[in-house]
């Protein structure tokens, strides 16, 4: 019973037991923790899990889009400014020409033609294509033009009274009207009105319009004086409206002087507004005598020079065939074709391509016959008879062909 018990109740260890050398480790020793033990032995897979969590993917998404987002509105605000700096470099420009072409109406409102002309030149050299400016530079060179060949040598003097009677200026009038001396017919009706203004007004006025249409229409079609051509029919008009003939007259006229305004400087822009001259009068020629067909031959002529010079050797080439269609020039040829040259370019020098020669070769095709004399003696006769059949073939190759064949004859 007593060991039953015993056997029940627990045993105290030992002293031996309870020591640390029985234990087997140091005393000094620390129990490692179980926390940090288990979390470095899971610590990859937490970050694999965390990584694969949705929230984690819908985060990573959300800043690769800003990413983009932030890349593409970057981009978008580069460009956008780049824009915005060149509209705003030509909207500065638009404004600059628009201010210099305001001054330049308020110039010819001035009379001050010159400086008018100088900045309606620099806005079309800008610009040709701003507001009116090419109308505004043919009224201006017109005018410029005109008062250049039309300036007095000295002070104007006060015209002379004429002391003749009205009656007699009135018939000397008449008189010059039928010999066709238009500037005589003038002076002398200006003479007469001046004399007295109320003296057969209607006689007088009529006789003034067709004094100074028909001395218009005599210094455009025959002197070539278009900018007093022009202000005849000016003073005409203010008589009455002039008829189609002086119209077309006045249109020639002024087709001419816009040609002039851009000769050399702007050929092609000449060569326009001439080509529409050739087509209504093309033998209406100027005081020098060149007419309206010369310049604008020459004009093509000077555009296609100017477009070889800045090395525009195909355009080049298309205007010295227009140039060449207006009017066959031989002396032009050279210089056309080394253009066309230019315009092709540089081009490989082509290897030589051996061409083949065609050579008469003889075939000899000889055939020789063998006989066989069965005679006295066994040795059997030879008799050879060779038939050479030459034929003739024309062939490429330069080795000719000999092809024998022999035939034994039993």
């Amino acid at each position: 019973m007593s060991a039953r018990l015993n056997d029940t109740q627990p045993n105290k260890p030992s002293s031996q037991v309870t020591q640390p050398s029985a234990l087997g480790r140091k005393v000094g020793a620390p129990r490692p923790a179980p926390e940090a033990a288990s979390a470095s032995g899971r610590g990859p897979g937490c970050l694999r899990g965390l990584l694969r969590s949705p929230l984690a993917i819908v985060s990573l998404s959300v800043l690769a889009g800003l990413l983009l987002v932030s890349g593409a509105g970057a981009a978008a605000g580069w460009a956008l400014g780049s824009g915005d700096y060149n509209a705003t470099a030509t909207m500065q420009t638009g404004m600059y020409l628009l201010e210099q072409y305001n001054l330049a109406l308020g110039d010819m409102d001035a009379g001050d033609f010159g400086l008018a002309r100088e900045r309606l030149e620099f806005i079309y050299g800008q610009n040709a294509n701003f507001l009116d400016v090419r109308q505004k530079l043919l009224e201006v060179l017109v005018i410029t033009g005109s008062t250049s060949t039309e300036q007095p040598a000295g002070p104007t003097a006060t015209p002379t009274l004429d002391p003749r009677p009205k009656e007699q200026l009135y018939q000397a009038a008449l008189g010059h009207l039928r010999a066709r001396d238009w500037t005589a017919a003038i002076e002398t009706l200006l003479a007469l009105r001046q004399a007295d203004a109320s003296y057969f007004t209607a006689q007088v006025d009529g006789w003034l319009y067709a004094a100074l249409r028909n001395r218009g229409a005599q210094n455009i079609t025959q002197h070539g004086l278009f900018e007093q051509g022009l202000y005849d029919f000016a003073l005409a008009g203010t008589f009455g409206p002039l008829d189609s003939h002086a119209e077309n007259y006045r249109q020639w006229a002024r087709l001419y002087l816009y040609g002039n305004a851009f000769w050399l400087a702007y050929p092609l822009d000449a060569a326009y507004y001439y080509g529409q001259l050739v087509s209504l009068a093309p033998d209406l020629r100027d005081a020098n005598g060149i007419s309206a067909f010369g310049r604008y031959w020459q004009s093509l002529l000077h555009h296609a020079e100017q477009l070889a010079a800045e090395g525009e050797w195909c355009a080049a080439q298309e205007a010295y065939q227009n140039v060449q269609n207006a009017r066959q020039e031989g002396s032009l040829l050279p210089t056309q074709e080394f253009v066309a040259l230019e315009c092709l370019g540089p081009s490989e020098t082509p290897s030589p391509i051996p061409s083949q020669t065609n050579t008469l070769s003889a075939s000899l095709t000889p055939s020789a016959t063998f006989t066989v004399d069965p005679g006295a003696s066994n040795t059997p006769t030879l008799t050879p008879s060779q038939t050479l059949t030459p034929s003739e073939t024309l062939t490429p190759s330069h080795t000719p062909s000999e092809t024998p064949s022999l035939t034994p004859t039993p």
